[in-house]
């Protein structure tokens, strides 16, 4: 019970870390006498912009540098290897998102996929569900709030965190709540934790890297196309007809596939 609390502790220490940090930027922002009208949607988009430009600079000069040492430690199959256990670990919280939101059939692939990988793939290592054609399929608590009808609220980018809504923030923290892995009892069970968290972001960073290059390198606004896209991706999931642009998935470490040719995670660095 003390690695529960611990663990608990840990990600409310992050969180609140995240929080406060917005909300200095959002000060800092106020301050500024250049007049922004926020768009629709995004009534702190001042603080956002400034939350988006810490992000941008801890990218830059630490997340990025850290991100390209964790894949020279963990070349081809190594990192392959770790991002199937990383997808594996994260198929409970969709089963039991799939069934809340009724989707009895994507429950169904969820399950089977866990099982399937969790045995024959060695604790998720290698990825044979997706081999038999049951590819993973990425849900959340926010998507399940918005299946029912509830708003996403203020958008805000959270440093650390990424873009979300208040409803995805929401979202996230049931995430972690019903995630059964956090209830397990195991040495080290706290340290465990945080290197997971860790490792997933850093992961995350680089399996999406070509899909945000691509994505903001011509943008002439990159805060307002990352924010566009964002939102039409989680209105995609919610509608259940799939991600309408190329846009990495920024709650785990899957990227969404695209819509249209360009590439797969399959060509990614990872090959």
């Amino acid at each position: 019970m003390g690695n529960v609390t611990l663990a608990y502790r840990y990600r409310s220490t992050a969180l609140l870390a995240v929080l406060l940090i917005f909300a200095w930027s959002a000060a800092r922002a106020g301050t500024d006498r250049a007049v922004i009208k926020p768009a629709p949607g995004d009534p702190w988009e001042r603080g956002n912009r400034v939350g988006y430009a810490v992000e941008s600079a801890l990218d830059k000069h630490l997340i990025h540098p850290l991100a390209k040492i964790y894949h020279t430690l963990t070349p081809g199959p190594i990192g392959r290897g770790v991002h199937n256990i990383l997808v594996n670990l994260s198929e409970p919280v969709a089963f039991f998102n799939d069934v809340l939101q009724l989707r009895l059939k994507r429950a169904g692939v969820a399950g089977a996929r866990f099982i399937a990988n969790s045995t024959l793939g060695l604790l998720g290592l290698f990825d044979v569900a997706a081999r038999a054609g049951m590819p993973h399929q990425d849900n959340e608590f926010g998507v399940t709030l918005g299946r029912y009808g509830l708003h996403p609220g203020p958008y805000m980018y959270l440093p650390l965190l990424g873009p979300t809504t208040a409803r995805d923030l929401l979202g996230s923290g049931v995430d972690f709540v019903i995630d059964p892995i956090h209830w397990l009892t195991y040495p080290d069970r706290t340290e465990v934790g945080v290197a997971r968290f860790v490792v997933s972001g850093l992961d995350t960073r680089i399996m999406t890297e070509d899909q945000l290059n691509a994505l903001l390198s011509g943008a002439v606004d990159p805060y307002a196309t990352l924010r566009s896209v964002y939102l039409q991706n989680k209105q995609g999931e919610i509608d259940g007809g799939g991600v309408p642009l190329n846009l990495p998935s920024f709650d785990d470490a899957v990227p969404a596939q695209p819509s249209t040719a360009p590439p797969s995670p399959d060509a990614g660095p990872r090959e």
